[in-house]
């Protein structure tokens, strides 16, 4: 899978070192962050196995909260192994149940994963204007300057592609 210009560079070996210390704890946070370094560190069948150990954990908690935010790693599992249209769908998803709720953060998790997805699925015009969503979201939240300057940056490359592609 070709990397897009809004995944994030992960510190390897910070990553293994923390796996190593999660060892098999077993309590739903473990379990998570276990997909995620899990996923950061390429072992995209073992992240995607415990992302779903992840996602049942938290549906039988009762919190909604975490089951969106469990598929949403789901969701970045799946994109990492090539299953984008899965991934969107879940994407779509979690922002839709986040929105509905009001959870500020995590609908904007799911904005930027969302215009991660596009830009793999090379929908650039729709990655931009969620990037823009995005901004906007964020700059009403009170976001810091950095954040929203990063958030610019990565929409300034998105058009950029566009412009490139179209050449």
């Amino acid at each position: 899978m070709t990397s897009n210009s809004l995944h994030d560079t992960p510190d390897l070996r910070t990553a293994q070192s923390r796996l190593d210390e999660l060892g098999t704890a077993r309590s739903t946070a473990a379990v998570a962050e276990r997909a995620d370094l899990l996923r950061v560190l390429g072992r995209l069948d073992e992240a995607l196995a415990t992302a779903e150990e992840s996602y049942r954990l938290a549906f039988f908690t009762g919190d909604r909260e975490d089951v969106t935010a469990a598929r949403l790693r789901r969701a970045r599992v799946l994109q990492d192994n090539g299953s984008l249209d899965r991934a969107l769908s879940e994407v779509k998803a979690c922002r839709l149940a986040a929105n509905t709720e009001a959870w500020g953060e995590l609908e904007a998790s799911a904005l930027y994963q969302l215009a991660s997805v596009l830009v793999d699925l090379r929908r650039l015009e729709e990655a931009r204007l969620t990037i823009s969503e995005l901004v906007k979201l964020r700059a009403s939240q009170g976001a810091p300057p950095e954040q929203l300057t990063a958030l610019d940056e990565a929409l300034e490359t998105i058009m950029r592609r566009m412009l490139t592609e179209s050449a």
